[in-house]
């Protein structure tokens, strides 16, 4: 699996429950952003033990790379949960895809609905981790603020639209869905690495998807 080098950083919390207004994870009363080293595009790569003990009590995380970014304030939050897609949000009208393109600077990603809208559905930036509650309490990241995605490089679980088999390649549904096709063999042809799904599953849902390498979209790590 492919692995980098990186300074860790302090965390507001467990790894898939981080929301937070502040571009740190941390504000004074004032809301003037600490620097604790999780600045927007900050990349760790972590094993499965490591992972796992930054994860939320009664949730899974699994080896793999995982980035700081900021949800859009377009998105829709109810596809921005665990295991959906979470693509690259480009600027819109002339500066779109070129400078000035804030986009990659912050960096922020947006949703498969808002992707297909604007016409990002080809860049895929990782796969959202935040589960829909835990403990009871809601725990989905919020349009606007500041969260974390997994972005490759090891194992993570997708939200597929079937069944799969291990093997099966796992890219993102056609047409926005907030989910993963996995019962195919070929994938499209795009610049992406798709992922491989690890773990036979027979129905819709939560499937283990190894993905190779890891999906550098944003600088800052």
């Amino acid at each position: 699996m492919a692995r980098i080098s990186t300074p860790g950083i302090w965390l507001p919390g467990p790894l898939n429950t981080i929301n937070s207004t502040s571009p740190t994870g941390q504000a004074d009363i004032a809301g003037n952003p600490y620097f604790m080293g999780m600045n927007p595009g900050k990349m760790i790569v972590v094993g499965t033990s490591e992972a796992q003990s930054a994860a939320a009590a009664g949730t899974t995380l699994y080896d793999g790379a995982y980035q700081v970014v900021q949800l859009d304030s377009g998105a829709t939050a109810a596809n921005a949960l665990q295991g959906m897609p979470a693509y690259i949000r480009l600027d819109s009208g002339p500066t779109q895809g070129a400078l000035p393109e804030t986009a990659y600077n912050v960096p922020a990603v947006t949703t498969a609905d808002v992707a297909t809208l604007v016409g990002d559905t080809a860049l895929l930036a990782g796969v959202f981790i935040n589960p829909a509650t835990v403990g009871g309490v809601a725990n989905g990241p919020t349009p606007g603020n500041y969260t974390v995605i997994f972005v490759g490089g090891g194992r993570v679980q997708t939200l597929n639209a079937g069944a799969a088999t291990i093997g099966n390649t796992v890219f993102p549904s056609a047409g926005g869905a907030a989910t993963w096709a996995a019962g195919q063999t070929t994938p499209p042809t795009t610049g992406v690495n798709w992922g491989q799904a690890v773990q036979t599953t027979g129905a819709a849902g939560l499937g283990l998807t190894y993905f190779p390498e890891i999906i550098f979209r944003f600088g800052g790590y």
